[in-house]
């Protein structure tokens, strides 16, 4: 395989929980509501993944499991901010702490042990399910999960749905304007909790892909800072679906980058290689400055 393919290839791989993560805050956050509890979503997802594939045999229902527990999520930051009016910032900090302490204590509850879950099924790879009954002859799609085609396929839908369709229009007209919404006969709270949801399913998603796609165990804080990049690839893209999905594929290919670099230039400390995602993150976010900005009801609760 060539270095250059398997680094794209790398980069796809990488890319894809921030592409989930980060087109369901983009979806929240064009609503109206910030979203900055992905990253306690995604780490919900990813355990509740491994819980569900644990206890059902079929990573197929971890799966489910994995999207359940980042609408769950979701739904907590939701009723808090916009039924009790608590600070979105606040809650979502909330969410991200809830999600970290509560899953390692599950894990040591259920499964009995500190740290690293026991192994399970993880969901198949795109080589096994294209070639059932006989190996790929350059193992073209060997170690790609199917979750990957999954992800960008679900981008892709979200992108067209906010472009194209009634509920697209009225997700936005929400964030920009939840007065002119509202006396358009729209239930604005209601727009806004659905969306925060169908944005926890996504970012659930993500943390299955991260604990039954691309292993088969759950590791403690295994999301290590990747909700928080989703949220930045929303800043970064200024609330635009293509500009998410450049970002995305920015962090990606940094990610993909620093793990490619680091098997290579072996002399280098590992550190160095493991910070240049959250560098570059940094660097962009801190000179980069587009003309769009955020919806013009954002954080606003009536």
């Amino acid at each position: 395989m060539m270095p250059s393919f398997e680094l794209i290839t790398l980069t796809l791989l990488k890319a894809t929980p921030l592409l989930l993560a980060a087109f369901g805050g983009l979806i929240c956050e064009l609503s109206g509501l910030i979203n900055f509890a992905l990253e306690g979503m995604m780490l919900c997802g990813a355990f509740a993944a491994i819980l569900g594939a644990w206890a059902t045999g079929s990573p197929w229902l971890g799966l489910l499991f994995g999207i359940i527990a980042g609408i769950c999520a979701s739904a907590v930051h939701a009723t808090a901010s916009l039924k009790l009016g608590a600070n979105q910032i606040v809650s979502s900090i909330a969410v991200n702490l809830l999600a970290a302490g509560l899953t390692g204590l599950l894990l040591n509850q259920i499964f009995g042990v500190y740290g690293t879950s026991p192994t399970v099924a993880k969901l198949p790879e795109m080589n096994a399910l294209l070639h059932r009954n006989m190996p790929s002859p350059d193992g073209t799609f060997e170690g790609i999960s199917i979750l990957v085609p999954i992800a960008f396929a679900l981008a892709c839908g979200v992108m067209a749905c906010l472009r194209w369709t009634v509920a697209g229009l009225r997700l936005k007209a929400c964030g920009e304007s939840p007065e002119a919404a509202a006396a358009a006969g729209l239930s604005v709270f209601r727009i806004r909790f659905l969306a925060a949801c169908a944005g926890g399913a996504l970012a659930g998603m993500g943390g299955a892909y991260l604990s039954i796609g691309d292993l088969s165990q759950f590791v403690e804080n295994m999301t290590q800072g990747r909700g928080y990049l989703a949220i930045a690839a929303v800043i970064l893209g200024r609330w635009r679906p293509a500009g998410v999905f450049s970002a995305v594929l920015f962090f990606g290919f940094c990610d993909a980058a620093s793990e490619w670099l680091s098997v290579r230039w072996t002399a280098m400390p590992a550190q160095l290689f493991l910070g240049l995602p959250y560098a570059a993150c940094f660097t962009v976010l801190a000179f980069y400055s587009g003309k769009r900005r955020p919806p013009s009801a954002l954080g606003r609760v009536e």
